[in-house]
Parts: structure tokens; C-alpha cells; sequence
């Protein structure tokens, strides 16, 4: 018996290796494709925006042959400015609408279109989302001291905020249910069932290590999901940061929950 399974093994170890290396190979070779899940709308060089608050369009240029456009939506005295950055839908057109939550407090607001959204142009990739992110902030910070800038990200804005407070210090930042369409528990499992060799991933955000780097403090709102990024967050955070949990809330609501709106009142408003 034992010299039977000695064989069997013998016999089906290369069988299961090259059937190991051969979705391996797979998987890396469609690596780039990853970059369509995060494209979204166009918009024609052209596009007028619409909107009712005073706002200011910009072109940020940006490494890598990016090419951001981005709106400046202007408070009567501002006291500060909210970075924000948006879900992976959509473009400034109707992102441009989010504006006045924050621009009633005495913010001005800053909104930019990622890499192959809206009038944004170049090529995506996690690196340039971060590169592109310091960019903008850099540009906001020859307008205004870094103290009065807020940064502010949603759904997949919310990883590239995380990692933008990690490497500067704002005043705070909010991150709203932050997700996205890679780099969660799924793709860090891949990551290690294939190690050593080279990532199949090329958007893992490191969402948790961010937060624990922030220098200022980090308010995360979450959905009451136990597995989602924002919830377990919690873990990370320092007695500086804040974790509120919304019950019954949903990805899709959360943004605009009520009670998302009130703590955005009390640490904005009251300041």
C-alpha cells in the first residue's frame, strides 16, 4: 500500500506543478488587463462644466505623462481646503455635485478625475494613482498651509487618501468606506499562495499599513459589514483616530448617510 501511494505521488507531483505554474503564468500575463476595471466615462477636451457654486478648473500635470483635470469649487472666506477623492465611477460632472457638503462649512473643495476618466489622461497603474495623488496635494499646498487641508476619499478614493495621509500631514483625514476593485483579502491570498514568485497583482493597497503610518489623525466610517476594509480598519487605529460604524448602511448609501453628514458637521464646523 505504502509503495502505491509512493508511485501516485511521484506521478501526479509534476502533473500538479505544472498545472500550478501554469495559471500562474496565466494570471501574470493578463496582469495588465487589471487597469480596465479602473477606467471609467470620457469627456471630450472641451466639456463645459456645470454648476452653480463658484469653481475654478485646473490641469494638473502630472509624472508618468499624466495629464488631471480637476475642480476647484470656491467657500466665501475659506478657512481650509477638502481634498477629496472620489469612488471609481463617474467623472467631475457628476462628481462635481458632492461640492456643497462640504463648501457649507467654509471648505473649499478640490475634486480630480483619475487617469482615464473624464477629461484625465495617462496611464494607470497603483504607483501613478499615488504619484498622481501627491501631485495634487503638492498643488494644494502651495495655496494653502497643509494644516487646512482636509483629506477626504470615498470607495476607492478612500485607499488612495489612506495612502496620501501616509506620506503627509493634514489636517485629518476621512475616509468613507474605502474599497476597491483589487487589493483586498482575495488578492493578498494570491499574493501568498504563489510567493516567491512576482505579484499577479497589480493593485494591492496596502490600506491598513497606510493608516497606521498617518501622522494626523485618520475617522473612518464604515458599513456594519465585519469583513469589509473600513471595519476591519479598527484594529489599526491609534487612540488619535476614530471609527464610526453606520448600521444598515450599504457602500452605495454610506456616502450620503445622515449620519456620514453629521460627523462631517462636527469635525468641520466646529472647528
Amino acid at each position: 500500500m505504502k509503495r502505491r501511494w509512493t508511485k501516485w505521488f511521484f506521478i501526479s507531483l509534476p502533473v500538479v506543478l505544472a498545472a500550478y505554474v501554469g495559471i500562474y503564468l496565466f494570471l501574470f500575463s493578463i496582469k495588465d488587463q487589471q487597469t480596465k476595471q479602473y477606467r471609467s466615462t470620457s469627456l471630450p477636451s472641451d466639456y463645459k462644466f456645470n454648476f452653480n457654486e463658484p469653481v475654478e478648473e485646473l490641469t494638473i500635470k502630472a509624472p508618468q505623462g499624466g495629464l488631471l483635470s480637476a475642480l476647484l469649487f470656491k467657500a466665501p472666506q475659506a478657512k481650509g481646503v477638502i481634498c477629496f477623492w472620489k469612488g471609481g465611477g463617474g467623472t467631475l460632472a457628476n462628481w462635481g455635485l458632492i461640492a456643497p457638503q462640504f463648501l457649507q462649512y467654509g471648505y473649499d473643495v478640490l475634486i480630480t478625475d483619475y487617469r482615464q476618466h473624464g477629461k484625465s489622461k495617462g496611464a494607470i497603474s497603483l504607483a501613478n494613482f499615488y504619484s498622481d495623488s501627491q501631485t495634487v496635494y503638492d498643488s494644494l499646498k502651495r495655496r494653502y498651509l497643509e494644516d487646512e487641508i482636509v483629506i477626504c476619499g470615498y470607495s476607492l478614493g478612500g485607499r488612495i487618501a489612506a495612502h496620501l495621509a501616509s506620506t503627509n500631514q493634514p489636517k485629518f483625514t476621512f475616509l468613507i468606506d474605502p474599497s476597491s476593485a483589487g487589493g483586498d483579502f482575495s488578492d493578498r491570498f494570491t499574493d501568498l499562495m504563489y510567493y516567491p514568485f512576482p505579484s499577479v497583482n497589480g493593485f494591492t493597497f496596502l490600506t491598513d499599513q497606510d493608516v497606521q503610518k498617518a501622522p494626523s489623525p485618520v475617522i473612518v466610517v464604515s458599513t456594519d459589514n465585519p469583513h469589509s476594509t473600513a471595519y476591519q480598519l479598527n484594529s489599526v487605529l491609534s487612540q488619535h483616530d476614530q471609527l464610526l460604524v453606520i448600521p444598515n448602511s450599504t457602500h452605495a448609501t454610506i456616502l450620503n448617510h445622515p449620519q456620514t453628514r453629521q460627523l462631517l458637521k462636527k469635525l468641520l464646523a466646529g472647528d
